[in-house]
């Protein structure tokens, strides 16, 4: 079984700051490590020398096995078995996610519009589930409006089609029925 390493990183944000990244690029080291032994490899200072001294690290890593990407990740000083488990990547969705936004007019009050551009979150969403519905709540797509009943509105692409979709909180919309 051949195993590839397409992508492998170690590092950690020095000082627990955040933006701070003191990471290397192990991709190479993590595939000798692999070609040399049985696929089995310690993440730490010693095979990846220490990008951020004092800190503890962490790891990830996309290997491809029988022709298939899996992704990996662990703390400092833990063993992977690069044969067996890793999570396994799904197909990109089949929508584009255009514009997507969901907020709410406080109290009517047409000047204190109160709304955020969730087009990312409702994108990631498909392409996490695999499926064509999501739920339209603070749960999904967080709240920028507190206290206030919030409206969603999205293009969708599908099919080289754009379609329109709108909804109340707490409704749920299947981007792949209708859509005006």
């Amino acid at each position: 079984m051949a195993l590839v390493v397409k992508h492998a990183i170690y590092g950690a944000l020095a000082g627990g700051e955040d933006y701070n990244a003191d990471a290397f690029d192990v991709t190479a080291s993590l595939q000798n490590l692999i070609n040399v032994g049985s696929g089995v490899v310690g993440i730490s200072n010693g095979n990846f020398g220490d990008p951020a001294p004092g800190n503890e690290k962490h790891f990830g890593a996309v290997v491809t096995r029988n022709g298939q990407d899996f992704f990996f990740a662990c703390d400092e000083n833990q063993t992977i078995d690069f044969n067996h488990g890793g999570g396994v990547s799904r197909p990109p969705s089949v929508f584009t996610v255009k514009f997507a936004v969901f907020g709410a007019l406080p109290s009517g009050n047409s000047s204190n519009a109160q709304a955020a551009d969730v087009t990312a979150v409702v994108q990631a969403i498909l392409n996490r589930s695999g499926g064509a519905a999501i739920v339209c709540n603070t749960q999904n797509l967080g709240d920028p409006s507190p206290g206030n009943k919030k409206h969603f509105a999205a293009i969708v692409a599908r099919g080289g089609r754009d379609f329109h979709f709108a909804c109340q909180e707490g409704q749920t919309i299947d981007f792949a029925e209708g859509g005006g």
